[in-house]
């Protein structure tokens, strides 16, 4: 009789420990983020921060964002972010001008301070640039964490910031993986 009780109890154990597993693994799925939602706010964001004017119709060029772990480098889910606040700007009543390759916008001077070099610098008054975004973001395990910053072009200071984070979805993982070379 007490080998039948625990025989129950066992396999009523496992029923519920299976059954808790399967629940478990379905709330752990991570969804996707609206990426055009999020850099919309973002955009939001930037705007209602800035520490000086900066009247509609100036010139933005958006710069592309580049991983933390490459500077010199740009996926998939930087262009996308940068094409999007690029139009969540136009849309605020700004011209835009996208830079699409990955570059390092900023260099160290001899006191290591980062500054923008002067030859773009001038490329960018030429055009009558009043502003640049500049990005980044770091993939994490459950999320991209994203740093935006709008920078003044004649003063260089930065005059607008935000950080945010987008869930780690499938969607996200594709865009945030480098490509593997074709053989």
């Amino acid at each position: 009789m007490l080998n039948k009780k625990i025989m129950v109890l066992m396999l009523a154990g496992l029923t519920v420990l299976s059954g808790c597993s399967r629940l478990y693994y379905y709330s752990t799925s991570i969804d996707d983020d609206d990426l055009v939602e999020v850099s919309y706010d973002a955009v939001g964001w930037l705007l209602a921060d800035l520490r000086q004017p900066l009247p509609k119709g100036s010139l933005v060029v958006i710069n592309s964002l580049v991983n933390v772990d490459d500077m010199g480098q740009t996926l998939p889910f930087g262009r996308i972010i940068s094409d999007q606040i690029s139009s969540a700007l136009h849309r605020s009543g700004y011209r835009v001008m996208g830079m699409e390759l990955p570059t390092e916008i900023f260099a160290k001077n001899e006191t290591g301070i980062l500054e923008l070099p002067e030859k773009t610098k001038e490329a960018l008054n030429n055009v009558g640039a009043k502003a640049i975004v500049i990005g980044s973001y770091a993939p994490g395990r459950d999320n991209v964490y994203v740093s935006l910053r709008v920078v003044d072009i004649a003063s260089q200071n930065v005059i607008s910031s935000t950080d945010y984070s987008v869930a780690m979805g499938p969607d996200t993982k594709v865009l945030t993986t480098k490509p593997q070379p074709k053989q």
